[in-house]
């Protein structure tokens, strides 16, 4: 392992062209499809009840009302939300629900009033859902959760596709391992960062225009913090892809090894936890089981999260270059 071979100027030039080139590959290609058709399609999802249901008040009562689809959204988004984030299991979430709930004597609440007093209701439930926009919370959740799968179809390719060919035997004739290893790396975590946010400037700009139910200044400060959280947390992911690449000769294998150990570590974390409940800590093998906090209200949980991601992308990026550096070419 040698770091003294390092250039700035070569890693920055690798991964320019890494990223470029990503465009015309098929593999760049591929993810960018994919990542675009999961995202808008999630957002569609999430959005289009909420389109129905303002069309139906329309209907009867001449206008919509903002305040009441806030609310409505609030209620229905409470318990799947708690759920997410794990802060209730489904046994709690269906006993509130069979609770009656009776108004007090002197309650002057109305539909305009936020759910803070629902019962249960939590702090970071409500940042989520009444802080912030929830519509857009609830998208980006579900892209948290779903992005990592899609990460691998751009990122399985960093370096096994030229060892298969022994491309890279020419390319070491003007530079050094390390400055290929970190310039693809970089290279790919660019294209990723551009692709989140072409995601979320659009989600945002259709959410503002067809709704109108949020200011578009919440809209976009919560837009750019998810954007931030989403980009972040492929990076961790991208890691653990350079390090698979970095490992094996074919670029197919490379991707199956990629979805394995990503869905893998999710799956057995959640199986095992029905045999064992200590199961449930494998999810800290990758980012599974701290990645929502990016979402957090509280400074202290999302700066975590954030150096968090930062160690576990030194981890497996470190193994990964130790890896290329040492294998034959």
């Amino acid at each position: 392992m040698n770091l003294k071979t390092i250039n700035i100027a070569h890693i920055h030039l690798i991964s320019l062209y890494w990223s470029r080139f990503a465009v015309r590959s098929g593999s760049g290609l591929v993810y960018l499809m994919i990542a675009l058709v999961f995202g808008l399609s999630v957002a569609h999802i999430i959005i289009m009840p909420v389109e129905q249901f303002m069309a139906l008040q329309k209907k009867q009562m001449g206008q919509a009302n903002p305040q009441l689809v806030k609310k409505t959204i609030t209620d229905i988004g409470q318990p799947i939300i708690q759920f997410v984030l794990g802060i209730k299991s489904l046994e709690q979430i269906a006993k509130e629900a069979a609770l009656p709930q009776f108004p007090l004597p002197n309650d002057t609440s109305n539909t305009t009033q936020s759910g803070n007093n629902t019962p249960g209701f939590d702090p970071w439930t409500n940042f989520l859902l009444d802080k912030k926009p929830a519509l857009l919370s609830s998208i980006f959740l579900i892209l948290i959760f779903g992005m990592p799968f899609v990460i691998s179809f751009l990122a399985f390719n960093q370096i096994s596709g030229d060892v298969q060919n022994h491309g890279l035997r020419y390319l070491l004739l003007r530079t050094e391992r390390c400055n290929i290893f970190f310039g693809r790396f970089i290279g790919t975590v660019l294209f990723s960062t551009v692709v989140m946010a072409i995601i979320v400037a659009t989600i945002t700009f259709y959410l503002g225009m067809k709704t109108r139910i949020y200011p578009a200044t919440d809209l976009a400060v919560w837009a750019v913090q998810g954007f931030l959280a989403l980009a972040i947390l492929m990076v961790p992911y991208i890691s653990v892809c350079s390090l698979i690449s970095a490992s094996v000769n074919s670029p197919f294998l490379s991707l199956i090894l990629a979805k394995v150990a990503i869905a893998g570590v999710l799956l057995i974390a959640i199986l095992g936890s029905f045999a064992w409940k200590p199961a449930k800590y494998l999810l800290y093998a990758l980012p599974w089981g701290w990645q929502n906090n990016l979402l957090h209200p509280a400074t202290s949980h999302w700066v975590i999260a954030v150096f968090a991601s930062l160690a576990y992308t030194a981890f497996f990026l470190t193994l990964g270059y130790i890896r290329f550096e040492t294998r034959d070419l």
